[in-house]
């Protein structure tokens, strides 16, 4: 019985749009600090089965600067003799166009295995796919504008929704350009361990994005509504459980009462 750590903490690039908060350490055009630090719990019903880290850092690669959005998810030990998950998710970024170079997953979930590199070609507007663990390569063509998942969603940071509109994107996910649709629904406050009720709104994210949605059952978001605008909860509404992440703590750079000592509860 498969408790979806993966697909819930992969979902929590998606939902980490809206507002940032303007920072030195912010790209040029971009307001969220490089070097920001989330965690998240997941719970599969009430029983906490793993934790979700995403945080971003500077890398080089073959002599260039690049950003690196880097997602980490792992089972605790209460699940990992029934079903042990241990993901990562990186995406390698042009900070000047904002534009993956590429994105690559190594995932180990039960016995399935993935270790999975696509690299962009922005030249002939290709992408490259290759398998290392079955060998297999595939080439499709992609937009001048195309992003991975990862790079699309820090793109976005700076966008503010309003309840009661839907909002449509292209993204790119299984080596294809998928539609993708946002619902926003109302504000609520999602109370967290640290930082007590957050005022939030609530989203429905629609698409059918291979180990990011669920495809029978739906998804819903809570994004908070500070500058920062940062994914306080995620839920799935599956046949076989309730999954949700809820946000544990914030760390790096930053002016607001998410790092400030003594900000948090």
């Amino acid at each position: 019985m498969r408790p979806y750590v993966s697909v819930l903490a992969t979902l929590l690039f998606f939902i980490m749009t809206a507002r940032g908060e303007s920072d030195t350490n912010c790209l040029p055009g971009c307001t969220w600090p490089v070097g920001e630090k989330l965690t998240y719990q997941i719970y599969w019903g009430f029983i906490p089965v793993g934790t979700a880290i995403i945080w971003t850092e500077w890398t080089e690669s073959e002599g260039r600067k690049l950003l690196a959005i880097r997602m980490r998810t792992f089972s605790n030990k209460v699940i990992e003799k029934i079903y042990p998950v241990n993901d990562t998710i990186e995406s390698l970024v042009d900070p000047g166009p904002f534009l993956p170079v590429q994105f690559s997953k190594n995932m180990s979930e039960g016995s399935r295995r993935y270790h999975e590199v696509t690299v962009f070609d922005r030249t002939n507007l290709v992408a490259r796919w290759e398998s290392k663990l079955t060998g297999k390569k595939r080439v499709f063509k992609i937009e001048p504008e195309t992003r991975d998942i990862p790079t699309f969603m820090f793109a976005m940071r700076g966008k503010s929704f309003s309840p009661g509109k839907r909002e449509h994107f292209r993204v790119m996910a299984d080596e294809k350009i998928y539609d993708l649709w946002m619902n926003i629904l109302k504000n609520e406050k999602v109370r967290l361990a640290a930082y007590d009720s957050v005022a939030c709104v609530k989203t429905e994210p629609e698409a059918a994005f291979n180990g990011l949605f669920v495809r029978k059952g739906k998804v819903w978001a809570w994004i908070s509504k500070d500058p920062r605008g940062l994914a306080t909860r995620v839920e799935a509404s599956i046949p076989v459980a309730n999954v949700h992440a809820l946000l544990l703590k914030v760390e790096g750079p930053g002016r607001d009462f998410w790092v400030k000592p003594g900000g948090q509860k």
